[in-house]
């Protein structure tokens, strides 16, 4: 099987434990794309938590941003996808969560919004780079189409959360760990696996020749979606038994590895 496509989760995944990008993968990537193979970026960042990949092309290729939720051109910024929360799951996900005192975030296209000023925001905000805006009125910011919103709490916490809140929507928001202390929400209609298929359609390439690599329980709509899905050596033990293989480790550049075997 040529592969034509191959999408990559960025943290736990593309990025190491310290955030970086090796040099082994960047080449990689490269070198992949020389070859005409479309790389994407898959992650529940905005595209301002990802200009240092887009700078990596001179290509305008497309990001799968906020969990799947929007499809965005690197260079052109041209949405090829966008799909926001329903006003009413954003007020109720807001009271949900601030009655549980634990801080929200949501984004409303490349702007951040939280629901306080805390540490866990803060840190936030420094990995996302945008300006931090605080929530007074949350009816007026739901129908301004919030594309993803989030809860922080201990890895325990969140991972109850999770639990209770697909109970809760019964499947018509998305909920789903990105990182331990982290519990996001989307549309229903939107998960990355959606977002790899609108690609897909784009530029004709059929899911059977697609790669998703990934580590985490926000990546398992892709990794089920593409032709071969692979997790990493980091990933929990059921992501691992959903895909054909596993990698080798965010710290031990098992993405690159992945490019190395099925694409170069």
């Amino acid at each position: 099987m040529k592969y034509k496509l191959i999408a990559a989760d960025m943290d736990g995944t593309l990025l190491n434990d310290e955030s970086v990008i090796t040099e082994r993968t960047k080449i990689s990537i490269q070198k992949a794309v020389e070859t005409g193979t479309l790389f994407v970026a898959a992650t529940g960042r905005p595209m301002c938590g990802v200009e240092n990949m887009n700078s990596l092309f001179d290509e305008d290729i497309p990001f799968i941003t906020f969990n799947g939720a929007m499809v965005i051109m690197g260079k052109s910024k041209k949405i090829l996808f966008n799909k926001s929360l329903e006003p009413n799951h954003v007020k109720e996900i807001y009271t949900l969560g601030t009655n549980r005192n634990i801080p929200v975030v949501l984004w409303i296209g490349e702007q951040l919004w939280v629901s306080l000023e805390c540490e866990a925001t803060s840190d936030y905000q420094k990995i996302t780079g945008a300006d931090m805006n605080i929530i007074s009125d949350i009816n007026e910011l739901k129908v301004r189409g919030v594309t993803k919103m989030l809860w922080m709490d201990t890895p325990d916490n969140i991972a109850q959360f999770q639990s209770e809140m697909n109970e809760h929507f019964k499947g018509a928001v998305n909920c789903h760990i990105s990182r331990p202390v982290f519990l996001e929400f989307v549309n229903a209609q939107a998960d990355k696996g959606r977002a790899m298929a609108e690609i897909g359609k784009v530029y004709g390439i059929d899911k059977n020749e697609m790669i998703a690599v990934g580590d985490s329980y926000n990546d398992i709509s892709m990794l089920k979606y593409a032709g071969l899905g692979i997790a990493m050596e980091n990933a929990p033990d059921d992501i691992k038994t959903i895909c054909r293989h596993v990698t080798l480790s965010n710290n031990d550049d098992g993405v690159a590895a992945v490019i190395e075997k099925y694409i170069l």
